[in-house]
């Protein structure tokens, strides 16, 4: 990404400052002063890798018990006490084990939050690529990383049953069912984790994530003891998201069974804020974010800038409940959303669903607006209604649009260009004739759409991307 400085293994502020010289990237008040804890970190791990050097090398395994004791057990004798134990575990309220964590998890890693664009990932990337060659490490996108993780533990399973099975079917000693009554130990369950960070962090020392946000309640109920497992055998992690600690999972279905997770969070890593006022991946190119006309070349540059913001994970459908209902977002990455201006206004969306999408994203694509007739209508107030929501928001928008702001509304003759009269200034003749009801909401129709223009034309400014996100967490129930 960046070529290294004369140094050989450069610490990330001194990549930083030859990137700032090289015109790659502009500085950044609050990406320096993030700058000392990638530093830090960078110390921190040099010196564990020279120390570990001179002192006899410690295994980073842990022992797995065999088989059997991972296997199933008959439900006659245990089904009360398991549900018990699970039961605990689903409410967080499990006793915490007495774990000891290899010395390599005494390196504290970093959690690094903050809005969309402001350089977090960037940061990181400087860190990895200037540690010397003999830290293993590896980076990798959260949720990809999480469908990793249920794929070992589906293969470990399976394993671990025929294994199973095949000691106990030499046995007489005991008889067991082979109904779906057959449950796994919660014992069998910790050493599934143990095993799972056996195969895939045992040779890594630095494990890099990239974009981190929960959703899913499957993976929010593993993430401690998971974790527990890696740290075990030694690991410093890097996490980077766009919500902190405590903003992870909010409103999420059994959410007291993730917040031990938190915890480990904040005991095993450095939390830090970036403060930042500009996406660096939209300033800059002011002109490009809306795109018009609807051409080819254009619908293919539109898309493209979606899927380098998603940086090459497919993006996602997401589901908010709002009053009962769902609301659909078709296509969402981490902070981003591309929605067909179809689905957005000609749907049966409100206040409360558009406010729901601004809060949750902080970039909204919205490709194939149209140009509008004179007259009101449902879609066309919609519209009036999803700028002004996100406009409120200070959400970045990207469009794709038929025509250029100025042109969305048509025109219906040239008398109607101009600004209508007001109730006032009605004469008494067109008062008595129409109540003034027709001018009024020709009158108002006007200035909607001007503000409405003036705000698309706003949104495209330095300074408007510059602005912070007005970040709300949303606490309505997710799908």
């Amino acid at each position: 990404m960046f070529r290294r400085c004369a140094l050989r293994f450069p610490r990330p502020s001194e990549m930083y400052r030859l990137a700032v010289a090289s015109g790659k990237i502009q500085i950044d008040p609050n990406q320096q002063n993030a700058l000392p804890i990638f530093d830090r970190l960078y110390e921190d791990l040099t010196a564990y890798t020279r120390n570990a050097k001179t002192m006899p090398p410690r295994k980073r395994e842990v022992e797995l018990r065999p088989p059997n004791r991972l296997g199933i057990i008959p439900s006659f004798f245990a089904r009360r006490e398991q549900e018990k134990k699970v039961n605990r575990a689903v409410r967080g309220v499990q006793e915490e084990e007495n774990v000891t964590y290899h010395p390599l998890s005494n390196v504290k890693g970093l959690y690094v939050w903050g809005g969309v664009g402001c350089g977090k990932t960037m940061l990181m990337d400087l860190l990895y690529e200037g540690l010397p060659p003999e830290i293993k490490k590896t980076r990798l996108h959260f949720h990809q990383f999480m469908l990793d993780v249920q794929k070992t533990q589906h293969t470990i399973r399976f394993k671990t049953k025929a294994e199973a099975q095949d000691i106990n079917s030499r046995s007489n000693l005991i008889s067991y069912n082979t109904s779906d009554d057959r449950r796994r130990t919660p014992e069998a369950e910790i050493d599934i984790f143990d095993e799972v960070a056996q195969r895939m962090i045992s040779n890594v020392e630095l494990l890099c994530f990239d974009e981190v946000a929960v959703s899913d309640v499957a993976n929010a109920m593993i993430l401690k003891r998971l974790f527990n497992a890696f740290y075990k055998i030694g690991l410093v992690v890097i996490f980077t998201s766009n919500r902190p600690p405590d903003g992870l999972y909010v409103g999420g279905l059994n959410r007291g069974g993730f917040l031990p997770f938190i915890d480990l969070v904040n005991k095993q890593c450095v939390v830090h804020h970036m403060i930042s006022n500009v996406d660096h991946r939209l300033a800059g190119n002011e002109a490009d974010i809306y795109l018009s006309p609807i051409t080819k070349e254009n619908e293919q540059k539109f898309d493209k800038m979606f899927l380098d913001m998603c940086k090459g994970m497919p993006p996602e459908e997401k589901k908010f409940r709002v009053f009962g209902r769902d609301v659909v977002v078709p296509r969402s990455h981490f902070g981003v959303c591309y929605f067909h201006f179809s689905e957005l206004c000609a749907e049966h969306l409100s206040t409360a669903d558009f406010q729901v999408i601004a809060k949750s994203y902080d970039t909204v694509f919205i490709n194939g607006i149209p140009q509008f007739d004179y007259f009101n209508s449902d879609v066309k107030n919609r519209f009036l209604l999803l700028i002004d929501t996100l406009y409120d928001h200070r959400c970045k928008v990207v469009i794709l649009a038929s025509v250029q702001p100025a042109q969305l509304q048509a025109a219906r003759d040239k008398s109607q260009i101009e600004a209508p009269k007001r109730y006032d200034q009605l004469t008494e003749f067109e008062r008595e004739s129409t109540g003034g009801k027709n001018i009024i909401d020709e009158d108002d129709n006007y200035f909607q759409m001007e503000r409405c223009v003036s705000r698309l034309f706003e949104m495209r400014t330095k300074e408007y991307l510059e602005s912070p996100h007005r970040y709300e967490e949303v606490n309505l129930e997710t799908k």
